[in-house]
């Protein structure tokens, strides 16, 4: 009796979610998606390249944080607008 409620409470959860997402995804445009793609790719590709050497300096570090605050915030304003 304990597995037939605990699979589904699971079973709902994991529907109530997979429901979810999909309308969240909807709910950019083409144009924000790519936004938000070109956005991610930069701020990896700053990644990939400071980490080339094996060291990442301040000035790198910088650099990253503040491609990672432009993400994130274009995600936000994007999502909640």
């Amino acid at each position: 009796m304990k597995r037939i409620i605990l699979s589904a409470s699971v079973l709902a959860l994991l529907s109530g979610i997979s429901l979810a997402a999909p309308a969240e995804a909807a709910s950019l445009t083409s144009h924000e998606r790519a936004a938000l793609a070109r956005s991610h790719a930069h701020l990896r590709a700053l990644e990939r390249q400071a980490r080339t050497d094996g060291h990442v300096s301040l000035w790198e570090r910088v650099k990253i944080n503040l491609a990672q605050a432009r993400y994130h915030a274009r995600a936000s304003r994007y999502r909640h607008n």
